[in-house]
């Protein structure tokens, strides 16, 4: 089987310097980024499981995992989320750490409540892993925001090959080519028929969500970059 941690976001280790290790409260004019995702292993288990009956790249599950990372705006812990098939990365409200207590409080709710709702979505058990950052300003975590963007878009190849390696491995069929290199995955999607130009901007670019000051809710089905993307990442 392929292995599962060639799809990991090694975006992340460019702002290792930021990262939370144990608990906390954030310095007076820093922000709380959280980046969650459904551990390999785990999204490994349920495309293997899920292969018989899935369509190419298990369109389901991905749209789950994204559906419940923009659902925890609802947790009114997060003024803006960022949603793809691979992970969430949310921003933390000002006042979400002084309501619970602790950085480690909310980062515990959020990751049971995303857990819990792709568990529901799919009838899987999910398990989820990540990362608290403590930025010392809004405008390193919207470069934050934006490398994660930037990062899924570009492994858009690899992200769908290894899926697709997992499905048909389990169904017997075992993958020759690796998945680490681009001509290893051009000839795992090509035998699979998959063109990447015809998936959906959502596959390429995930979608985003903010909470509005009036309580509502603005979608962002279609994901722009660079600074306008920056210019979404808010409190509203």
């Amino acid at each position: 089987m392929q292995s599962a941690a060639v799809r990991a976001n090694a975006t992340w280790n460019k702002f290792s310097a930021f990262r939370v290790l144990g608990d906390h409260e954030p310095m007076p004019g820093f922000r709380l980024v959280m980046q969650l995702a459904a551990t390999p292993e785990s999204i490994a288990r349920m495309l293997a499981a899920r292969a018989k009956r899935a369509d190419l790249l298990d369109s389901e599950l991905a749209r789950a995992t994204v559906r419940a990372g923009v659902g925890l705006l609802q947790s009114h812990f997060v003024s803006f989320a960022y949603a793809t098939p691979e992970e969430i990365v949310a921003l933390i409200r000002l006042d979400a750490v002084q309501r619970v207590g602790s950085s480690l409080a909310v980062y515990d709710r959020l990751v049971s409540m995303y857990a819990s709702r792709v568990s529901v979505l799919l009838g899987e058990e999910v398990v989820v892993s990540g990362s608290i950052y403590e930025f010392p300003d809004l405008g390193i975590a919207q470069r934050a925001f934006i490398a994660a963007q930037e990062w899924v878009e570009e492994a858009t190849p690899m992200r769908s090959a290894w899926r697709l390696s997992q499905q048909l491995e389990a169904q017997g069929r075992p993958v020759a080519d690796s998945v680490e290199t681009m001509d290893g995955q051009a000839a795992i999607l090509r035998g699979a028929g998959v063109d990447l130009e015809k998936l959906p901007s959502w596959w390429w670019r995930g979608i985003a969500a903010r909470m509005r000051n009036d309580g509502g809710v603005e979608l962002y089905d279609e994901v722009p970059s660079g600074t306008d993307f920056a210019a979404l990442i808010n409190d509203g």
